[in-house]
């Protein structure tokens, strides 16, 4: 196969993407990296039938080229897997392609004495993402562990793994993810030291699955984090956990008020003597406990510094809006910031950050009135012992000691203003086209008002049904060329990239005669590890060159659902846990894919029928999507029901879309588009926002 430019340039993309993302959770004794001491390559013996069944995408997705993680140790220079080894593996899964590999039947002892360290890969695919560790996968980490001096374990999983009884056996883990075709290529790179590790995880990993179930009773204010450090859940990694292979340091951090944002300064220092280190600084915020109960901290923002050599020092900044902190109330149907302290904690991770400073207010300010919605009510679990550390009472009251106050002027108030009722488009006198709109001789309002009642409706209701020539794709908008001049718009899906038709056949002889070659990039579960958001919209912009290629002008990704656990439907499809998180990574996604096309913000993992309190939906679960609304052209309307209300485009909730959350774009649906029955004004109005986009497309 020759590779053209873009493709050469997107798998190079996706090798990045993949590095930058996987998480070196553990690392003990100087297990990783594996580098040879002299001039020949270091052996290595690799275990797990996931070395050749790596997971490296949706199923579903027909990748023109994939690196497992086999083929990704073979290419490096400097390790050599086992051939032997790898050969048993190989001839097994050609002879036997559904089974496990008997690996009781190595001789452990023999393998020791030939390879100088072990590489044992746990595999989940989406479909079959059990997080529990089998007991024939616990015996077979125990077994190598005891054999081989260094043992590294790769979680090559959409997420989540129970992993405490294996981990104390293995000196060093790595989450690998879901890492998109290159993965194989990419975690060889991390384990022999030719990239450094930068991922931190953006999901907890307690101890117990279970714990997963107890955080989630409720769809209130408490989920990951908010729950785990909350209620002293113990955990084996912390919400932003991450290592690396060289050491970094905070060394000064300063927290102050500029106007009406809050600015943290961190210097961190590289105090390692080897290598490297790009460090992620994390800030969290400790509401006042006062009548509206709060979580242990919530995430505010972050920064990475630059890669700093071994003693040098970099500063980063964080600034965000001081009305970022309010909380809604149901009471007064608004966001709100009640009189107490502020802390802001500053650290590498949710549980090592430190309480560096404090800002305070004297009284309630409200400062975004909210449109009332009929949800119900939050009630509040009882307290619990939330996490803490030796010396956080005193850092506490130090920080409180020089607290800032701050005033109203520091804290603009939104204004809520009542949307004006729609009006029929006034017609023109004369033809309208698109181009015509395009060149400034007539409005988007008098062209929707010449569409036929016939056309506008076939416009709008069946945007996305009907057919399209990109084969692969879901659908596409009505073809309405000849007498409006209004192209036909064509929708694609896909999780992990632009999921098309690899091989176009022809409908005749069945023969191949021509090709669509997208590529598959690390899921959202994975790329949100980077914390690095242009590198998630590189991977957005490098989606856009393969959208504009095949002519495709909407993709359906990605989604912004927070992640509760491993039990979640399409869990390797969401960012994070954190919706803020959620909310930054759709932005820059949607950013780099927008040079090209647009991506269509969505929810991915609701279930059939979610309920929520209020609350829990302004605070948490809806803040992603409030965060990602104003930059998104258009919003897929779920089919799921959200406290047993549809989301139809009539709808409150898709009303609060628009004038809470300032969304300007269109809807998609795959299912029912309108609650009830529309009239004229109705598909106007809808028309109006597809119009309005595909004058972006001529």
């Amino acid at each position: 196969m020759e590779y053209t430019p873009r493709m050469t340039e997107n798998l190079l993309a996706a090798r990045a993407a993949a590095a930058g993302s996987m998480v070196l959770l553990k690392n003990v004794g100087q297990t990783l990296p594996l580098r040879p001491a002299g001039s020949e390559p270091l052996p290595v013996a690799v275990f797990g039938m996931g070395q050749l069944d790596t997971a490296l995408c949706c199923q579903e997705f027909q990748t023109y080229r994939t690196v497992n993680i086999l083929d990704g140790l073979c290419a490096s220079q400097l390790v050599t897997p086992d051939g032997l080894l790898a050969h048993k593996y190989r001839n097994w899964r050609l002879h036997h392609p559904a089974a496990d590999f008997p690996w009781n039947t190595l001789s452990m002892e023999e393998l020791a004495d030939n390879n100088a360290a072990a590489i044992v890969v746990l595999s989940r695919t989406e479909d079959a993402y059990d997080p529990i560790v089998n007991n024939d996968e616990r015996a077979m980490v125990e077994a190598v562990s005891k054999a081989f001096s260094r043992t590294v374990l790769v979680l090559n999983t959409p997420g989540y793994m129970e992993i405490a009884p294996v981990a104390p056996f293995c000196g060093a883990i790595v989450y690998m993810g879901i890492p998109g075709q290159e993965g194989g290529a990419a975690l060889a790179d991390l384990l022999t030291g030719q990239a450094m590790f930068l991922g931190h995880l953006t999901q907890s990993w307690p101890r117990r699955r279970a714990d997963f179930t107890v955080a989630n009773q409720a769809a209130d204010i408490y989920s990951g984090y908010r729950y785990f450090d909350s209620f002293g859940t113990e955990l084996l990694y912390d919400f932003g956990h991450g290592l690396t292979y060289g050491a970094a340091e905070l060394t000064a951090v300063s927290v102050a008020v500029d106007g009406t944002e809050l600015v943290v300064t961190a210097e961190v220092t590289n105090t390692g003597e080897t290598w490297p280190v790009s460090q992620v600084v994390q800030v969290y915020a400790s509401r006042p406990q006062g009548r509206l109960p709060q979580p242990k901290y919530v995430f505010q923002g972050f920064a990475r510094t630059k890669v700093l050599d071994p003693g040098e020092a970099g500063t980063v900044t964080i600034r965000f809006g001081l009305t970022e902190l309010s909380t809604f109330s149901e009471d007064a149907s608004a966001f709100l910031l009640e009189a107490g302290y502020y802390d802001i904690r500053v650290g590498f991770s949710a549980r090592s950050a430190m309480i560096a400073g404090s800002v305070k207010l004297t009284r309630d300010q409200v400062v975004q009135p909210v449109l009332p919605m009929d949800m119900p009510r939050t009630e509040i679990r009882p307290a619990g012992l939330p996490y803490t550390y030796p010396g956080e009472d005193q850092e506490r009251e130090q920080a409180r000691k020089r607290a800032i106050r701050l005033s109203s002027w520091n804290l603009p108030r939104a204004s809520l203003r009542r949307p004006k009722a729609p009006q029929l488009c006034r017609p023109a006198d004369h033809d309208v086209r698109l181009e015509d709109v395009k060149h400034g001789f007539a409005s988007l309002y008098e062209l929707t008002a010449a569409l036929e009642d016939h056309d506008l409706r076939t416009l709008v209701m069946e945007f996305g049904f009907c057919p399209t020539a990109v084969r692969g794709a879901l659908g596409g908008s009505a073809d309405l060329r000849e007498r409006y001049g209004i192209p036909p718009l064509t929708i694609a899906a896909g999780a992990d990239g632009l999921l098309l038709d690899k091989d176009l056949r022809d409908p005749e002889t069945d023969e191949v005669e021509g090709h669509q070659y997208c590529t598959a990039f690390p899921a959202a579960s994975l790329l949100s590890c980077a914390w690095d958001l242009e590198l998630t919209a590189s991977v957005g912009a490098a989606i856009g060159r393969e959208l504009k290629e095949y002519g495709v002008d909407l993709w359906l990704a990605p989604g912004t659902d927070v992640l509760r656990g491993p039990s979640q439907r399409h869990a390797s499809r969401c960012w994070s846990e954190d919706p803020v998180l959620c909310g930054l990574h759709t932005v820059a996604m949607a950013r780099g894919v927008g040079r090209s096309a647009a991506a269509v913000l969505r929810s991915v993992s609701m279930e059939h029928q979610t309920e929520a309190t209020q609350r829990a939906y302004q605070d948490l679960y809806g803040l992603g999507f409030a965060i990602a609304a104003r930059s998104a052209k258009a919003v897929l309307i779920p089919n799921q029901r959200l406290n047993g209300q549809a989301c139809g485009e009539d709808t409150a909730l898709s009303k609060a879309l628009i004038h809470e959350w300032k969304f300007q774009g269109m809807f998609l649906s795959d299912d029912e588009r309108f609650a009830e029955e529309p009239d004229r004004l109705q598909l106007e109005q809808a028309a109006l926002k597809i119009l309005k986009f595909a004058l972006t497309r001529i």
